[in-house]
């Protein structure tokens, strides 16, 4: 563990002792507080934590689990009869694949809020919303409320407990926690179900419904939703299972005391679309973005906030590469490319799937994102700009990728690429990844997924 890590589970592993006591129907709160969130918004809080005690506490830190695992509820044992629920929230399982995993009059489809649907996604599976089992809980929360703040009346001290800020937005969180806790327990209580398999379980919904399914024996499976790019996201482990995409994850948990059989590697069933969908043929990707099919063409990822980095990379390009045409794909705030609305080089990308696009490009640029994994599984020379956020993994520092701090030095070392383009890179580039980052390239991660979960409901 590096210092901030070790800074950070010593803080968690307090607030958990603190705040144990603050439960509704059964349910931990504090367990079910996005945690990270809290201290995301506090940036000078790392540096004031001086207690020395904390670098002594992580000095081993595979007792990261066992400690956690004190403070989750035992759960009942025994073997439950129902569905198979699937909660949708960043599970990324594409659509048509569900009924290769469970029977589709065993399967329900979870998602946090159905008002918006068109359509049955999985037509022949149960539809249903959290927001439907949701209920009044405004009393209940003020009670939980006047709780948290006797508790927190004796941590006026504390460096993170005793802030202003701190309070206000834990106080936030309750009144969420509370509903999710509500609308879980009453799905479970009117929803037979034998397993839950959720995206991620570090929210304060998929934390409050892995609980909830865990107090009464229901087995869980995670997926890991995306690449491991900060451990906070993903550890500690709370479902029964946290699935990964290969060893580099496996050996990550390990290393901070999960068990390998609860980790298995199965890779992710949105993968598999690399293999089984059908390419957009070039007729229609040239009706739908209007690219010349002649010129050279790179594939921009863009980041859901800081298009900083974005811009520059852009204008570099257009710069120095008079014939390139750039694809940009933008996450979020589309009005952010205004300037560049007229340049016909210039494509906004929405609406076309990503492995479309992989087909049609020379390189792919983007931020540390599970996109970089996607493009070199697609065979695609991938350069990456790094993020400047404190506690990340080494991950993108063992890809075969290089990542840079300037777009100006990016720039400088793609333009060989595409002056040199060699098809028989693409397999190279591919074969790097196994067996370190992606299961077998013999494997299909639908069929680990579906073997999985039959086994856990046997």
């Amino acid at each position: 563990m590096n210092t901030l890590e070790k800074k950070y589970w010593g803080l968690y592993m307090d607030f958990l002792e603190s705040f144990g006591d603050l439960e509704y129907r059964g349910i931990s709160v504090s367990l079910c507080t996005h945690f990270y969130s809290l201290i995301q918004s506090m940036p000078y809080l790392e540096e004031s934590i001086v207690d020395p005690s904390y670098m002594e506490e992580w000095k081993d830190g595979s007792v990261l689990q066992e400690r956690f695992e004190n403070h989750l509820l035992l759960g009942k044992r025994g073997s439950y009869r129902g569905k198979v629920v699937y909660y949708d929230k960043l599970l990324r399982i594409p659509y048509s694949f569900y009924k290769e995993l469970s029977p589709l009059t065993e399967t329900i489809l979870l998602k946090p809020d159905v008002t918006n649907m068109r359509g049955h996604p999985i037509p022949g599976g149960t539809l249903r919303g959290l927001n439907q089992y949701g209920d009044a809980v405004d009393g209940e929360v003020r009670k939980q409320l006047k709780r948290f703040s006797k508790i927190a009346g004796n941590y006026k001290s504390h460096p993170l407990f005793g802030k202003r800020h701190f309070l206000k937005e834990m106080k936030k969180q309750m009144a969420k926690i509370i509903y999710f806790i509500e609308a879980s327990e009453r799905f479970l209580m009117k929803e037979e179900a034998s397993l839950i398999v959720l995206g991620e379980t570090n929210s304060m919904d998929t934390r409050a419904l892995t609980l909830s399914a865990r107090k009464r024996g229901i087995p869980s499976i995670t997926l890991q939703h995306g690449a491991m790019i900060s451990s906070f996201g993903y550890l500690p482990k709370v479902a029964g299972y946290q699935c990964v995409y290969g060893k580099y994850e496996q050996s990550l948990f390990e290393k901070r005391g999960v068990d390998r059989k609860f980790v298995p590697m199965i890779g992710h069933p949105r993968f598999d679309e690399m293999k089984t969908k059908a390419p957009l043929h070039p007729s229609q990707l040239y009706k739908k973005i209007k690219v010349s099919p002649s010129r050279k063409k790179v594939l921009l990822i863009d980041h859901h906030t800081d298009k900083t980095q974005t811009h520059r990379i852009i204008k570099l390009l257009l710069k120095k590469v008079p014939d390139v045409e750039l694809m940009i794909k933008v996450q979020k705030g589309i009005r952010a490319f205004d300037i560049y609305a007229k340049n016909k080089r210039v494509h906004l990308i929405k609406g076309i799937h990503l492995y479309d696009l992989f087909a049609y490009v020379d390189a792919v640029i983007s931020y540390e994102s599970t996109v970089v994994l996607e493009a070199l599984l697609s065979g695609k020379r991938t350069f990456v700009w790094k993020l400047n956020q404190p506690g990340l993994t080494n991950y993108y520092s063992q890809l075969p990728v290089t990542t840079y701090q300037e777009a100006d030095q990016l720039v400088h070392e793609l333009l060989p690429c595409l002056s040199n383009r060699n098809p028989s890179n693409g397999d190279r580039i591919t074969e790097q990844l196994y067996p370190t980052f992606y299961i077998d390239s013999t494997q299909k991660s639908t069929f680990l997924l579906k073997a999985l979960i039959e086994s856990v409901r046997a």
